[in-house]
């Protein structure tokens, strides 16, 4: 119950400890390359960066950097290179106390790597990537799998590699390893991944992309209901927050369940969840802790139809609102999906209520925001409130 999750975070919180959860991450992690610039520049123009850094990045690479922030035991599956880009993300990752030794090296080919053009005028980010070195499912055994897997309190996959995370993740299923996908943008097999979740997060657009319906709510009810396994889907919406939508397994016989839309939870969650915010902030130069986030009754979700509800079942839906944060105090958005995605993974691994760990990536992003690139502002468990990591009693 709550006390004994409490225990379990209070635990994780105190780093490098070996009773902290162990995540194991499989997907990408590269060298970012983030130019900052006032405006972004109309074709064939010469232009000057305000400021310029060289850091790691990566989906897979940020969510677990965040994981080892907040205290948790990371382990990354990924392959690299030796080259010079390969040995600088191994030594960042060392640093930020994630265990790389499962990654795959190619010697002589180049690591993945990325140009980010952060646009201060229209609050934009323009990624330009270069894929690393293919990873086939044979460069890594069964045996190699089970050492990675062994002890893990989550398994999560970014969407990348997929041929070698189904392989993982499959293994992850057959030792009871609860499994966490992320379905960011459509990739060759990310389906038959996602269908090996127990959870799922996706970004805003993914739902969309995937079922071709033309609303993000409709689209999540679609998707949900073709993913049997998995227990929640969790939508990031940028500023606006993200939404849960999760599998009630135990309605009671006698209570009767309303059946309505997703839109219009999402709206009447959205606004409750709004008017709870605490306007006053001690340090007007902090970020502002989110909302408490809003969950619904047990309900049907009507919007793709009377088969979807059927197969999706009865949910409860929750809005987790974005901190409100003054446009001065956002420096740059990359990552801030990753560093939400790991929060979440987090909140999985120690067992909190699961809004309680939205609400904590909303507040691990939003820190994230105050800093140019994916990493250098996540922060660190003794710097985070510690009443986001107390459930809602």
């Amino acid at each position: 119950g709550g006390r004994a999750a409490r225990a379990r975070v209070a635990e994780a919180s105190t780093g490098g400890d070996a009773s902290a959860p162990v995540i194991v991450g499989m997907g990408s992690a590269g060298v970012d390359y983030l130019a900052s610039i006032a405006a972004f520049p109309e074709p064939d123009a010469k232009l000057r960066t305000d400021s310029f850094e060289v850091q790691g990045g990566g989906n897979c690479g940020n969510a677990l950097t965040a994981t080892a922030r907040l205290g948790c035991r990371p382990r990354i599956l990924t392959k690299l290179s030796d080259d010079g880009a390969g040995k600088a993300i191994v030594d960042e990752f060392e640093a930020d106390g994630v265990d790389t030794s499962a990654i795959v090296i190619e010697k002589g080919a180049s690591s993945p790597f990325t140009y980010i053009i952060v646009d201060r005028a229209g609050a934009t980010r323009t990624c330009i990537h270069t894929p690393g070195p293919a990873f086939a499912e044979d460069e890594i055994d069964d045996d190699a799998i089970v050492t990675l897997l062994t002890g893990a309190s989550l398994a999560y996959f970014d969407g990348r590699l997929t041929e070698v995370a189904i392989k993982v993740a499959s293994k992850a299923r057959e030792m009871g390893i609860p499994v966490l996908v992320e379905g960011e943008r459509i990739r060759d097999n990310l389906e038959t991944l996602l269908r090996l979740g127990d959870h799922v997060c996706t970004s805003a657009g993914y739902p969309r992309d995937a079922t071709g319906e033309e609303t993000t709510e409709t689209a999540m009810v679609a998707m949900l209901a073709e993913l049997p396994r998995a227990k929640t889907l969790v939508t990031t919406l940028g500023s606006r927050g993200a939404v849960m939508v999760a599998r009630v397994d135990d309605v009671l016989e006698e209570t009767t369940t309303t059946t309505t839309t997703l839109r219009e939870l999402v709206g009447s969650l959205e606004a409750e969840a709004k008017a709870k915010e605490t306007k006053e902030n001690g340090d007007a130069a902090a970020v502002p802790l989110p909302a408490v986030p809003a969950t619904s009754a047990t309900v049907y979700l009507a919007d793709a139809g009377a088969d979807a509800a059927t197969k999706l079942g009865p949910v409860r839906v929750t809005f987790a609102p974005a901190a409100a944060m003054r446009a001065e105090q956002i420096a740059d958005t990359t990552g801030a999906g990753d560093s939400f995605i790991g929060s979440f993974c987090f909140g999985v691994a120690t067992g909190m209520a699961l809004p309680a760990a939205m609400r904590l990536g909303a507040y691990v992003a939003a820190r994230k925001c105050t800093a140019l690139g994916a990493r250098p502002g996540l922060p660190r468990r003794d710097t985070v409130p510690e009443e986001l990591f107390l459930e809602a009693e």
